[in-house]
């Protein structure tokens, strides 16, 4: 499964709240400040940008805010040092650069991410010399105006006062990292209340259509008074309704068992010819009403592997069936059984609508669903996946999708020769 994205401040909380918080505090203090995000780039307006360090604060062209013009797009080491510290300690980042500025940065930091900073305009114990500054900016190869600038921008402030500004910053950065998190939350509430109404949908579409059919088939065999034709039509279709309605059943159970460490694998030698032609034999039927063609190919030499055969043939069987389903009328479906030197791979390609690329690792995961030529596969719980992944995990290999979208996929199952020790 892919790891969750970054958390991201501006997007936890409102622009406008931070902006607010900006407005209010220069308001009443009269010191700059700015929120940044974790690559320190500004999510609110920056009024004064000289009054702000380049490597704590950095502007929208990605240039750093320094008169050191020609190190703009190369922050000071010391600081870069710096910064990488924070994400340790949790504390703010102070550090003096060329012109005597101590510069700082407060982390507002949820679930253990660092999402953004707090910074203060930098700051001197004294006031700098104008001269030395118009002198400065000259070396960099700029107007020593803009040095001038800089330095009558400057906020004089001593050692002390910095700390408790600091500190002052740290119950912000609190507050609206508590303001971050309680967002945070609510959207997860939020997202796990439409998984479940979608889960519970989908669930009721998948059992509901096996139970129809069922029911549907003994109400006519009662209606008919037990006729020996309608029996002899009937009945199978009700036994296979049933018998995909407890596999589905088995399919959840049997990942939850896997998921919890408690599923253990009956390995013994399985003959793979005649495990691919059980598994074709299952699902023939089905390709018919579709009239799929549906062959088998399995290379010479091919014979044995030590696996748990049920679980083999339940994996095999979810492969055609999701073939057999997603292909249009009339398709090709072919199960092909390849061994090499490091194990065997079984694989169903079909020429299908295909899979998009960015969905090829979501269809394995539990309820992962798919967007295919612009049709969602809805009604689906997408368990099936699910259990072919965690089975070809527990013999140590590994399940896969080649897909291009409007020529189909191939799912591919490879079980190594020698499993992983437990």
């Amino acid at each position: 499964m892919p790891p969750d994205p970054p958390l991201k401040l501006d997007a936890l909380v409102e622009r406008e709240t931070l902006e607010s918080l900006r407005r209010l505090f220069e308001r009443v203090t009269g010191v700059p400040m700015v929120f940044t995000d974790a690559e320190h780039r500004p999510i609110v307006s920056v009024e004064d940008p000289l009054r702000f360090c380049g490597t704590l604060v950095r502007s929208e062209d990605g240039s750093t805010l320094c008169l050191r013009r020609a190190k703009w797009d190369t922050p000071e080491p010391e600081a870069e040092a710096s910064l990488r510290e924070v994400d340790v300690h949790r504390e703010f980042v102070t550090h003096r650069c060329r012109g005597g500025f101590r510069d700082t940065a407060v982390p507002v930091v949820v679930e253990g991410q660092t999402i953004g900073f707090v910074v203060f305009a930098r700051t001197r114990v004294e006031p700098p010399d104008i001269e030395s500054f118009r002198a400065m900016a000259f070396e960099a190869g700029m107007a020593p105006e803009v040095g001038e600038a800089v330095a009558r921008r400057a906020l004089v402030m001593s050692s002390e006062q910095v700390s408790d500004l600091a500190a002052l910053f740290r119950v912000i950065a609190g507050l609206v990292a508590g303001a971050a998190y309680d967002s945070l939350r609510l959207q997860q509430v939020l997202k796990l209340e439409k998984l479940r109404d979608e889960l519970t949908h989908m669930i009721v579409h998948d059992l509901r259509t096996p139970l129809t059919s069922i029911i549907g088939g003994l109400d006519l065999i009662l209606s008919s008074e037990y006729d020996p034709a309608i029996l002899q039509e009937f009945v199978p279709l009700a036994h296979g309704s049933a018998a995909m309605l407890l596999e589905m059943v088995n399919t959840l159970l049997d990942i939850n068992k896997m998921e919890s460490g408690q599923m253990e694998l009956q390995v013994a030698p399985v003959d793979l010819r005649e495990l691919a032609d059980r598994a074709v034999d299952q699902v023939r039927g089905l390709a018919a009403e579709r009239r799929h063609s549906l062959t088998t190919e399995t290379c010479e030499g091919c014979t044995v592997v030590d696996a748990d055969g049920e679980k083999l043939s339940r994996v095999l069987i979810n492969l055609l069936g999701n073939a057999i389903k997603f292909t249009q009328d009339g398709g090709t479906i072919v199960l092909r059984v390849a061994c090499g030197e490091g194990g065997v791979t079984l694989s169903v390609a079909d020429n299908g609508p295909g899979i998009p690329e960015e969905y090829r690792e979501r269809i394995f995961e539990k309820f992962g669903q798919v967007d295919t030529a612009g049709a969602r596969r809805r009604h689906s719980t997408g368990l099936g996946l699910t259990f072919c992944r965690m089975v070809a995990e527990a013999h140590g290999g590994r399940v896969w999708v080649d897909s291009e979208v409007g020529k189909g996929s191939t799912f591919s199952l490879f079980i190594p020769h020698e499993r992983p020790p437990e």
